[in-house]
């Protein structure tokens, strides 16, 4: 049995938006700028309390901390990930082309100000492989191999200083980090934290995943133990790939050997990890435990003399002295420090929002900008690169039950541990391990190679997003992917607005709900009162589109009509003169006879019967068509008043193109500004025009639904004092503007006499009128294309 269904009545006045505004009182709310300003400056000690709270939230969260409850939770997971964090930042390091002991410098100064400024409790700053491999690039190009090579007599063969070459790479990465960072603080003061959400879900992917197969491909020379030259820009991956492909022959079976044997246990384990970490307290440190019995066997049997297999080589104990970043090098790295500082922050708010929504907590996107820009400018001064949230071991800190910022001390702990003494120990670790390790760790990221599968199916153009922005990152370059995958995710975002369709609207079943007739058959449309809405916002890119749009709905071109209306006037006036001229001739030629033999001869009848039926100034030949003027400034919650009703006899005929054919099959159009969220001056201006323009054939427009910003928009914009458009033509809904036309159809059928049928286009067989010509093009233009030239309006 069906449920009734739950009924509602409501009976309340017909409001126009002038009239509801005046009613229920609306408040002119105002923002001066002055005052804003002087607020910015003004300091009290309150505020001062509360910037401090916000720029160290380890005040807040610190004495706070729960002992019993977090500290052997946060120690143990810092420690088991701090096992991770070291061979990681040395693996990364690689990929900036920089000596591996920069990874543990990165992974050791920057958690120092992250953990008095950042609000991601769990999040664990260090080296993330796409900032590690934009930094190599960037180190490339301004220290390339060549300029460290010369020859050598004695060898007879040309000598690569690589001292030299670590030295200088190792200062071009800490003046990147500290231009980074400077970029990244800028943002922060400034407020910017918003500008990551210009960068998509679908954008990010695309990007990430290119990232990974780049990495994943500059890995392979180390796995293979080949030596294949750096290359850096447009097409570098693909220069590497042929290189990589050609010296496969001379693959050195000692590396591979180590990178399949260590890309096995370490898959395993992350597996077993993976799938019993409800069980287990903590992560199994599989990552450390691999290097170590890595290098235990390596320096043992000896092996990288044996088989000339490529070790990591000297790592320097202790901490380095401070370095002055090189501001004159800045000019080369501002398009690839700007990328870094975005690319870096997104990765951290992507890690921070999903770590946030998981243990119940709030994070500040501006905040995160600033913590993250102190932490990369405390680290440049140290021989640092630039670094984000590190991924895999923020992941293990969160997955072994880390509540706080202490994890991440105790990260920083084994990472000082490693410096000071046991880094030393990791000179003859096979750099093929390290290349395993990147490897393995880029399983997620090579996953999402199947992502254009399923984005198809949900949506299209994020599919483009991703095909376009994988594509520009792995064929151009990273620093150049971020540029044009941001560019066209914009343009995807202006695409959707700028094609957005418009509809007809239908009344339900003499409801107040108005619903498009072609997806409902139970609705219909309202006789004479045309419904048209547009999902869009109405701007530059799309006012033409939008007139056109509301053209193509409503059937009516007025331009056209206009036209068209003029031409039929302009061809009555020549059939009244081509019959006047004939008249007058003939009445030449009875004036030849005498005045006397004219006497007795009664009136000729035929020139009186022409002028009678051809002349068209007959009273009872006048279309008696009546209409309607109203005036809705002053309706209020009463009653409807201030309708008066106007016959043709006073106004129309001063007016002949209202009363010539072809005629339009409705006298209303009102607009559903529901879905239209703002309006710049070009929209403005395209509004206005299409109501003088319809106004111009004797159709009036109204508006519906219009928002607060909206209203705000038109009235700044012009619209009632240069477009024409009255403020009581203005309703607070649809259906409101609907029964205020129905009641004056009412209205007007109770004080006059039926007017007139107007006579469709149709039965006057003038349809050839509407059809445009090289004139009617050039009227258009006039009143429509002037407004795109010149910005000013032009009446019709």
């Amino acid at each position: 049995m069906a449920q009734p269904k739950i009924q509602y009545d409501i009976s309340r006045p017909i409001y126009s938006l002038t009239a509801f505004d005046a009613e229920f009182q609306k408040a002119n709310r105002t923002y001066p700028l002055g005052e804003k300003i002087r607020n910015l400056f003004r300091c009290p000690a309150r505020r001062f309390k509360a910037l401090l709270l916000a720029f160290f939230p380890v005040i807040i969260w610190l004495p706070k901390y729960k002992i019993k409850e977090c500290l052997m939770t946060d120690v143990l997971g810092g420690i088991s990930s701090g096992t991770i964090q070291v061979p990681q930042g040395m693996a990364f390091a690689l990929l900036a082309n920089l000596p591996p002991v920069n990874g543990l410098y990165s992974s050791f100064f920057p958690l120092i100000p992250y953990f008095f400024m950042g609000t991601i409790h769990q999040l664990v700053p260090g080296t993330f492989a796409v900032l590690s491999i934009i930094v190599g690039n960037m180190c490339l190009q301004l220290a390339p191999e060549s300029e460290f090579q010369h020859f050598n007599v004695t060898l007879n063969k040309i000598i690569t200083d690589v001292a030299e070459m670590q030295a200088v790479r190792l200062r071009l990465s800490g003046t990147l980090a500290c231009l980074t960072a400077i970029i990244q603080v800028g943002l922060g003061i400034m407020q910017f934290g918003f500008v990551a959400i210009y960068l998509s879900e679908s954008f990010i992917r695309g990007f990430m995943t290119a990232a990974g197969l780049q990495i994943f491909i500059s890995v392979l020379k180390y796995i293979f133990g080949l030596q294949v030259p750096p290359y850096s820009g447009p097409l570098a991956t693909i220069y590497t790939v042929v290189d990589i492909l050609k010296n496969l022959p001379h693959t050195n079976i000692a590396s591979l050997v180590f990178a399949l044997v260590s890309a096995m246990i370490l898959i395993i384990v992350k597996e077993l990890n993976l799938r019993y970490k409800h069980k287990i307290p903590f992560p199994i440190p599989v990552e450390i435990a691999v290097v170590t019995v890595a290098t235990a066997i390596s320096r043992t049997l000896n092996l990288p003399e044996k088989y000339n297999i490529d070790i990591v080589g000297a790592v320097p104990q202790g901490l380095p002295a401070p370095m002055v970043p090189e501001v004159t090098k800045w000019g080369d790295m501002i398009g690839t420090a700007f990328s870094l500082a975005i690319i870096g922050y997104v990765i951290n708010l992507a890690m921070g929002r999903t770590l946030a929504t998981k243990h119940g907590y709030d994070i500040d996107p501006n905040q995160e900008m600033l913590a993250l820009g102190c932490s990369n400018f405390f680290g440049s001064f140290f021989y640092t690169h630039v670094i984000c949230c590190a991924l895999s071991v923020t992941l293990a800190v969160d997955g072994s039950g880390g509540k706080s910022q202490v994890a991440s001390f105790c990260v920083m702990a084994v990472v000082l541990v490693t410096l000071l003494t046991l880094g030393v120990y990791l000179q003859p670790l096979p750099k093929s391990v390290l290349g395993a390790l990147i490897a393995v760790n880029l399983k997620n990221s090579l996953v999402q190679l199947s992502d254009p599968y399923y984005l198809w199916k949900k949506n299209r153009l994020d599919c483009c997003v991703w095909i376009v922005s994988f594509l520009s990152a792995f064929v151009l370059g990273l620093s150049y992917g971020v540029p044009v995958g941001v560019g066209f995710s914009m343009l995807m975002v202006i695409f959707q607005t700028q094609f957005r369709n418009g509809s007809s609207l239908g009344q339900v079943s003499n409801m107040d709900i108005y619903k498009n007739p072609k997806v409902y058959t139970q609705v219909k449309e309202l006789k004479g009162i045309k419904v048209l809405t547009y999902c869009s916002p109405i701007y530059f890119a799309n006012a033409e589109i939008f007139r056109r749009k509301i053209f193509q709905k409503s059937g009516v071109d007025p331009v056209k009509y206009f036209l068209a209306k003029r031409k039929f006037i302009k061809m009555q006036t020549k059939e009244r003169r081509q019959k006047e001229g004939k008249r007058s001739q003939h009445n030449i030629q009875n004036k030849t006879a005498s005045l006397s033999s004219l006497q007795g001869i009664p009136t000729d009848t035929a020139g009186n019967s022409a002028i009678d039926s051809n002349n068209n100034h007959r009273a009872e030949d006048t279309a008696s068509t009546c209409y309607v003027i109203c005036n809705t400034s002053n309706i209020i919650s009463e009653e409807v008043t201030n309708c008066s009703v106007t016959t043709s006899g006073s106004e129309n005929n001063n007016n002949p193109i209202l009363n010539a054919p072809p005629f339009p099959d409705f006298h209303t159009l009102i607009l559903d500004m529901a879905a239209v969220s703002f309006m710049d001056l070009m929209g403005i201006k395209v509004l206005g025009k299409l109501h003088s323009s319809y106004q111009n054939i004797g159709v009036n427009v109204y508006l519906a639904n219009v928002q607060a910003q909206v209203y705000t928009d038109i009235e700044n914009g012009g619209l009632f004092q240069e477009g024409g458009l009255e403020r009581s033509h203005l309703f607070l809904t649809t259906h409101d503007a609907v029964l205020f036309l129905q009641h004056n159809q009412w209205r007007q059928k109770q004080n006059q006499e039926p007017a007139k049928t107007l006579m469709s286009h149709d039965s006057y067989g003038n349809e050839s009128l509407l059809k445009a010509t090289d004139e009617e093009e050039d009227i258009e233009q006039a009143m429509f294309g002037s407004m795109f030239n010149d910005g000013n309006y032009t009446s019709l």
